[in-house]
């Protein structure tokens, strides 16, 4: 009787599925486009979608089915972010993700739980919208790496960010409580992906604090090359590129030519005193790093011709550019004569003409 009772329920959660997604269809291709705002009719039916909809990706135990619910709640959103119905269609969205989280919580079985949430998650970020910034939020300092990469990603994406900054959207109050919270978690943040959505927001926004976070992680990767316990070198290109930019786009691009000038040459050190301690895969990962941000930083943005790219084709000749660039004990680099920095003070006072010095590698690289 109780598998009976089970299966009965099973055919009744899927009719009211198939009869509120006809719903949504419906009014979606009737107001999607339209001027007026929703009746509270039309919000019901809203309201409706999501509830059975979520209440099916709750009691469902497969990963599957899990999917196909999420997509079709982001699908059903339709491309248009600013109509009336998209509108209502996020703002119910807030509200009953918010409950969902909560019942998953409740869940005893962890894989379920964990796939819920995720999936959840990921929902948020499909649905592209600051509206839903508070959910994502949440969730910046979970423990499971996919639920965090996702609340990164679902306040980082370039459409988030082009609601944030447009004029007509623009959203201060939303764009500063999103840069607090990733200064907060990236220090202790490991995830090389989590920390490329991070430097793409901050490079985007013309914002202090988002210069802020740009310069702590800078220096946070300095460090770690210092340490020779850097890893994911390649995440170095994206962070390049953005000290790059704003070093250009500076009135006073001291700072930033600076941090830029500093971390290109402690990759390039990497790679140099390295040798055969690196592994294959950091090897290239430093070699792309350095080519990509010789011919699309260095001289694209900054017009810099330099021989670095001609030094890694030949195997040669690269320490010889690593001088004219940043400088030796005698001289400034033409990074340091563009930007008019230095690397700080020696005892005298005199300025610094070359960048720090990376130590002797340890016997087993960590990195």
């Amino acid at each position: 009787m109780k598998k009976l009772s089970c299966f009965l329920g099973l055919i009744c959660i899927a009719t009211t599925s198939l009869a509120t997604t006809a719903e949504i269809e419906s009014l979606r291709s009737k107001v999607q486009n339209s001027n007026v705002e929703l009746t509270a009719s039309d919000k019901a039916v809203i309201s409706s979608f999501w509830s059975d909809s979520l209440d099916q990706m709750l009691f469902t135990e497969s990963s599957q089915e899990h999917v196909q619910i999420r997509k079709e709640l982001a699908r059903q959103k339709g491309s248009e972010h600013l109509s009336y119905y998209a509108v209502a269609y996020v703002d119910e969205a807030a509200g009953a993700i918010e409950i969902a989280f909560k019942d998953a919580q409740r869940m005893e079985d962890i894989q379920r739980r964990k796939t819920t949430e995720r999936n959840l998650m990921i929902l948020v970020a499909e649905l592209e919208s600051p509206a839903l910034s508070s959910l994502a939020l949440q969730h910046f300092g979970s423990e499971d790496d996919v639920i965090r990469y996702w609340a990164f990603k679902a306040v980082t994406s370039s459409a988030v960010i082009q609601q944030l900054t447009s004029d007509v959207t623009a959203d201060e109050k939303t764009a500063q409580a999103v840069l607090a919270a990733i200064k907060q978690q990236l220090p202790r943040e490991t995830q090389a992906e989590i920390l490329k959505t991070a430097i793409r927001f901050c490079m985007v926004l013309d914002e202090p604090m988002a210069r802020e976070v740009l310069v702590m992680v800078a220096d946070r990767r300095v460090k770690a090359y210092q340490d020779w316990t850097v890893q994911d070198e390649a995440l170095d290109a994206t962070l390049l590129t953005a000290l790059g930019n704003i070093a250009m786009l500076e009135s006073n691009g001291k700072v930033f030519g600076q941090k830029f000038a500093e971390l290109y040459a402690a990759v390039i050190q990497r790679y140099l005193k390295g040798g055969n301690a690196l592994n294959k895969d950091q090897i290239e990962q430093l070699l792309t790093v350095i080519a990509e941000t010789d011919q699309n930083v260095l001289s694209k943005t900054m017009g810099l011709k330099t021989g670095i790219f001609q030094a890694l084709k030949r195997k040669s000749g690269l320490e010889r550019e690593y001088e004219t660039l940043f400088g030796d004990r005698l001289r400034p680099g033409l990074l340091a004569e563009k930007f008019k920095f230095d690397y700080g003070k020696d005892a005298s006072g005199k300025s610094i003409t070359a960048p720090p010095e990376l130590g002797p590698m340890p016997e087993k690289s960590t990195g």
